[in-house]
């Protein structure tokens, strides 16, 4: 309590000191802490289900069919349970109001047996409630159970109209039923919804999950799934060749790439509170030289060189500890701002807050560091001897030491900030690269929106062909529309749209192995409307109607694939299982590729068709696009307004212009090299200041060396060089070992970087020049206060 009442007062005489030690400490906390909520709350957190440590996705190339999950049932033995089930299925709710569009989980009776969730209210559906022409039930989500009922617990045994079907309401499900964060209305039986999927061993897009039996690992169940693979492979060919089956760990599957991201900015963040402390550990090592005096009396009157490092060292928890108090608060807006930055499908985020484990990390970290940064004075201290305490008080025993420790303390600054800073600066060049990356498409003044038509009223493919050729009309008689057009798939879409294997005239293929593409049909003048070129050939035209020679445009990745070299104008090609045999498309076009799915990715081999050629009565969904002459944003009403002319019970989902899926698809670049930059140049500021600090100090040390000097006629320019010149050899001496250091760690941001290489010169020489610049203002001032020393005042001092 002694020594802690002495470090109080002294940081009550030090105000300016304190205040600087304890911000310093507040932002090196506060920022880790922040981060590290973020971390806990995505990484290491568990998920909000019952023994979810047990929990699998399993994954596959291709989609699962609901046969496939009948037979890994039957076969598996390391997993208790397995469902499958539809993420984001749509179902329109209608009969009261505007329609709305709510987003489902088309699910088998098993996926409440994997998840172990209970409903708050009701039950759960059953093999009972699962099966082909079954009553149509569903069970709500607590969030729409709020939204629409108000939590009245009668809202069980109500009816829905949900796709045009009375959907009876069974149970309401808590909100961490949502696990995968799918922002989910309800939850409905498989059988029921999608019946043609029920006997059907093929193209279905079904997840799947498992839970595994106690004792099992994920690694048996993947050898164990691997084996029952080969074995449908080898049953089904047509079906299941190469569709190899991977479990994983579910936490692992919902963070996917943003492991990598949340590590990298916690290790940045890490290196803001190590550079801090350093920064700090410097200033206490130059104060703890000032105090010779204090150190002397307290030796004479018979202080024992460790009571004088106690004393240091609890001086250096004190300033520890009130900054990571005020650090911990700055977490809170910290994380805050962090997810604000964050894209909006960041997995897990609305479990991201400051929690007892991050309070807890934070306290950690603050003696940690306040124990770390006190410890360099103390330890120079006990390598002293006690009689150097009386000496002299201007020319203290160590100081020789104290100076050399200050100057490579002070080049570690620099060699963090560096790493740093050229980390960012390669994100920040990757965000730039994918700013300008040609998408193969005009997203300017583009309104985008999906429309699916209820499958009770058009089952068929007439009423379909009807209603989007009415939609588009009307949608085209919109004030400020240019062009209207519909397509199934539109740009940048994470799934790349549906797909099938294709056949091309006068070419075999061994079974099974036939070139795959995505089927992309369009209505209007869709190449119009996106403004996609059309490399070679024609675009579509109101000739290929119904009934029509068949034909197809296809982009440029399927024609280098299927015809090297050649003109792919004249081909004729059929999809394997979607058209009668015998029947052919003409390639009359060739399209540019656009982005498909993400900025990073090109586009997947796809085939263009006029939608009114279709075969598949199924295809009842697409995106509607409109070109504005002006905002397209406002649009949307009118575009809303032109379908409810058609149909007033069908809903609009996924309303943005194509400028905001752009952002969208950057967003997470952008957010990883805006934080990045943000700890980078905290980082360039606590080096700089640790080097003003260690100028300014060496200053006022050889205050009678630079009297004597200028006594003696030194030049105030000689003076310049000479405190100008040891800062910026620090500042050498930190870029020497701290580009090296960036060149070996850069390689575990490779992943994140687009078109940059992780050694690029221009952003090494441009962190070197800007590093070498700040260093050189934060020399200036100590130096000019040098030159213009009055040595007859320094003199008289002494």
């Amino acid at each position: 309590m002694h020594e802690i009442r002495s470090a109080l007062r002294l940081a009550g005489r030090s105000p300016g000191f304190t205040a600087l030690a304890v911000l310093t400490m507040a932002l090196g906390i506060g920022a880790n802490a922040a981060v590290f909520s973020v971390v806990y709350g995505v990484l290491l957190r568990p998920l909000p289900l019952p023994g979810a440590e047990r929990l699998a996705f399993i994954t596959r190339e291709g989609d699962v069919s609901l046969l496939d999950g009948v037979d890994w049932r039957a076969e598996s033995r390391s997993f208790e349970s397995i469902a499958l089930f539809l993420r984001a299925w749509a179902f329109d709710l209608s009969g009261s109001g505007e329609p709305e569009r709510l987003r489902g989980v088309v699910a088998e009776p098993q996926y409440f047996e994997v998840v172990g969730v209970r409903p708050l209210l009701g039950r759960v559906f059953g093999e009972e409630d699962n099966r082909v022409g079954g009553p149509h039930v569903a069970l709500i989500s607590e969030r729409f159970w709020q939204r629409r009922f108000g939590r009245a617990r009668d809202a069980v045994g109500q009816t829905l109209i949900l796709s045009d079907n009375p959907t009876t309401v069974i149970g309401v499900m808590p909100a961490h039923a949502d696990f995968l964060q799918d922002d989910v209305d309800l939850w409905t039986p498989a059988a029921v919804v999608t019946p043609w999927a029920v006997g059907e061993r093929g193209t279905n897009n079904f997840d799947a999950m498992g839970r595994l039996r106690n004792g099992a690992t994920v690694e048996e169940a993947r050898a164990e799934m691997v084996a029952i693979s080969r074995k449908l492979e080898a049953a089904y060919p047509k079906t299941n060749r190469n569709k190899i089956v991977e479990p994983i760990a579910l936490v692992e599957f919902m963070v996917g790439d943003v492991r990598r991201a949340l590590w990298v900015l916690c290790g940045a963040v890490g290196f803001v509170l190590l550079i801090a402390s350093v920064n700090l550990a410097s200033l206490l090592l130059a104060r703890s030289s000032a105090r010779q005096d204090e150190f002397a009396l307290r030796a004479a009157l018979g202080a024992s060189r460790w009571r004088i490092v106690r004393q240091l060292l609890v001086e250096g928890l004190c300033l520890a500890v009130m900054g990571g108090a005020l650090g911990i608060g700055l977490a809170w807006l910290g994380t805050d701002a962090l997810l604000a930055l964050a894209p909006e499908g960041l997995p897990r985020r609305a479990e991201v807050a400051v929690q007892w484990p991050v309070v807890a990390f934070g306290a950690a970290v603050t003696v940690a560091a306040g124990l770390a940064f006190s410890a360099i004075p103390a330890i120079h201290v006990l390598r002293g001897e006690a009689a150097s305490y009386l000496k002299s008080g201007r020319v203290m025993g160590g100081d020789g030491a104290r100076q050399r420790t200050l100057g490579l303390l002070v080049a570690s600054e620099v060699t963090l900030a560096c790493v740093l800073l050229i980390g960012s600066g390669l994100l920040v060049r990757t965000f730039l690269r994918l700013q300008g990356v040609p998408l193969g498409f005009d997203p300017s003044r583009v309104l985008s929106a999906q429309i699916i038509l209820p499958e009770s009223r058009y089952g068929e493919k007439a009423p379909q062909t009807s209603a989007f050729e009415r939609i588009l009309q009307r949608a085209q008689e919109i004030p400020g529309v240019e062009t209207a057009a519909y397509v199934t798939t539109p740009p940048l879409s994470p799934r790349g749209g549906i797909g099938n294997r294709v056949l091309v005239q006068d070419r075999e293929f061994p079974p099974n192995q036939e070139p795959g593409a995505r089927a992309r049909p369009v209505l209007g003048d869709y190449f119009r409307a996106l403004r996609i070129p059309i490399v070679e050939g024609r675009a579509f035209t109101a000739d290929d109607r119904e009934g029509a020679p068949r034909v197809a445009i296809v982009n440029q990745r399927f024609a280098r694939q299927l015809w090297p070299g050649e003109s792919a104008l004249g081909k004729r090609i059929a999809w394997r299982d979607w058209m009668p045999e015998g029947t052919w498309m003409e390639v009359v076009g060739v399209a540019a590729d656009v982005k498909a799915t993400t900025l990073t990715g090109g586009d997947v081999q796809a085939v263009y068709m006029p939608y009114v050629q279709r075969d598949q009565p199924w295809q009842r969904f697409g995106t509607l696009v409109v070109r504005a002459r002006g905002d397209a944003g406002l649009l949307r009403r009118g575009l809303r307004e032109a379908v409810w002319t058609v149909d007033p019970t069908v809903p609009l989902e996924d309303e943005q212009t194509l400028d905001e899926r752009v952002a969208e698809a950057i967003a997470p670049q952008q957010a990883s090299a805006f934080a990045l930059a943000v700890f980078a140049g905290a980082a360039l500021l606590l080096a700089v200041q640790g080097l003003y600090a260690l100028l300014a100090y060496a200053v006022e040390r050889r205050r009678r060396e630079i009297a004597v000097r200028m006594a003696l006629g030194a030049r105030s320019q000689e003076l310049l060089r000479l405190v100008i010149g040891r800062g910026m050899a620090l500042t050498v001496l930190g870029l020497a070992v701290g580009v090296p250091a960036a060149i070996l760690m850069s390689s575990g941001i490779q992943s994140l970087l687009y078109e940059v290489e992780p050694t690029d010169p221009f952003t090494y020489a441009l962190v070197a020049v800007a590093l070498a610049a700040a260093a050189f203002l934060a020399c200036a001032v100590p130096a000019h206060r040098a030159a213009r020393l009055d040595p007859m005042a320094a003199l008289r001092s002494e």
